[in-house]
């Protein structure tokens, strides 16, 4: 062989169809398309098993095969001579290619039908360049190698962010912050577990036009879901342009409201993600949150950037436990109380011209509506309409999440009960839905309920 397999990583990403040449015992050729090559070692690759019937039937007469793939970057063109070795339905490489094959299907509901059936693992006798389809120069700057000095200076770059925020509130946004300006991923988002099994809830995103906070993702859905079920990082280079335009007719339909539950909280996202790199953010075994990352450019996330993102997410997971865990001991912490700040009671028609908006807590649903508009829906819904009760009520204006622990009709958990994540969520979807309701952090565990428009409660069954 006169040429490694680990120059070709480019051509095992998926970004341009392989093609797979057989021949029967008796000498009829057959070509069929390739959805996926994969690396195994400097000798070995696995093609992917899922319709190739006549393709199964050549190599199980003639073992003998030949794939062509493409470099995206510079469109030369290379020949893989292959001989057929073993197919494996279960095992690590079974498992990392089904895993990205199934995280693409699931976007169009395909997932359980467009599966992985077998990785088949082909001996490479040979390596050639394609004569007819000569490559040229990549263009500046689309290959990068892997530079460790420069990794390492982001890396602790990312570390100090960490190290000097305060709160979990700025940990997130110092985590995706720093991940756009020490490693130029410019679109990324963090979910955490949500209040039901098997969901997460995104809390903070970076570089798109809506937070999206609160917005929910289910385990097996899409690559978060998918992340999060297999608790494994998946890395897709390049959707392929059936599966991509199924998703993109569904997110058009969604736009019209053809298939959008309306209380439901869009997930925030590139309309048409040419990569995206998933990876779970796991402390001590636990599923602490998924890390998200997306680009509109094909091959953006290479080898190097998964296994940097792949590092980063144990620290990123300790981080965001070790800040939900320290403002959790410190809002139990003993302590004298100031007392509450207290406002008038509103006399029931708008003052100064201020608007007026009315405020439905729905018991059946557990949410919150705004002027007939979903706000936000379980825990942080219930956390909302005990406020505004109570300001209504007694007139208060100042609030600890002490108290809110010790509510029992607000139904925490009894262990973890992530208090802090769901009033984060609340926080930013009442800033991006409904700004004239805030929730301001006056001292640590310590937060105001301010109003600029006169509300109308209503509470329905």
């Amino acid at each position: 062989m006169n040429l490694g397999l680990e120059a070709l990583a480019p051509c095992f990403q998926g970004l341009i169809p392989a093609t797979l040449y057989t021949c029967s015992a008796d000498g009829v050729p057959n070509s069929a398309y390739l959805s996926h090559v994969e690396y195994i070692d400097p000798s070995h690759v696995a093609l992917s098993y899922q319709f190739f019937n006549k393709s199964r039937r050549n190599v199980a007469e003639n073992p003998a095969a030949l794939v062509r793939v493409v470099d995206p970057d510079t469109q030369q063109g290379w020949e893989l001579r292959l001989r057929l070795e073993r197919s494996e339905t279960t095992g690590p490489i079974f498992e990392r290619m089904s895993l990205r094959i199934e995280a693409i299907a699931s976007y169009c509901g395909m997932k359980g039908i467009f599966k992985l059936r077998a990785a088949d693992i082909y001996e490479v006798l040979s390596v050639r360049k394609v004569p007819e389809q000569p490559g040229m120069p990549a263009p500046h700057g689309q290959r990068r190698a892997p530079d460790a000095v420069f990794t390492m200076k982001a890396l602790h770059d990312l570390a100090v962010r960490l190290h000097t925020a305060e709160g979990l509130e700025p940990v997130l946004d110092s985590i995706l912050a720093g991940l756009e300006k020490h490693f130029g991923f410019q679109h990324s988002m963090i979910l955490v577990p949500g209040e039901q099994p098997q969901t997460l809830v995104a809390i903070a995103s970076h570089g798109y036009p809506s937070r999206g906070a609160g917005a929910e993702a289910r385990y097996g859905e899409g690559i978060t879901g998918m992340v999060a079920e297999a608790r494994q990082p998946i890395r897709i280079a390049g959707l392929m342009r059936g599966i991509l335009y199924a998703y993109a007719a569904r997110s058009r339909a969604e736009a019209h409201g053809l298939l959008t539950d309306e209380l439901t909280i869009p997930l925030p996202g590139l309309a048409s993600p040419a990569s995206q790199l998933g990876v779970p953010l796991l402390a001590r075994g636990e599923l602490v949150g998924v890390l998200v990352l997306e680009s509109e450019t094909p091959y953006r996330f290479h080898e190097d950037d998964r296994a940097t993102v792949e590092l980063l997410g144990s620290y990123l997971a300790l981080a965001i436990q070790n800040a939900m865990l320290r403002e959790a001991e410190l809002d139990d912490a003993p302590a004298a109380e100031a007392a509450p700040a207290v406002v008038p009671a509103p006399d029931g028609s708008p003052a100064n011209g201020r608007s007026r908006r009315e405020v439905a807590f729905y018991q059946a649903d557990d949410c919150v509506l705004v002027d007939g508009e979903y706000l936000i829906r379980g825990l942080p819904a219930r956390i909302l309409w005990k406020l505004l009760s109570a300001r209504q009520a007694e007139g208060r204006a100042e609030f600890t999440n002490r108290e809110l622990r010790l509510d029992k009709s607000l139904q925490l958990p009894e262990y973890k009960d992530n208090l802090e994540t769901r009033l984060l969520l609340l926080r930013r979807r009442l800033d991006e839905k409904c700004p004239d309701i805030r929730l301001v952090p006056r001292a640590r565990g310590r937060f105001a309920l301010e109003l600029s428009a006169d509300l109308s409660l209503v509470s329905r069954a």
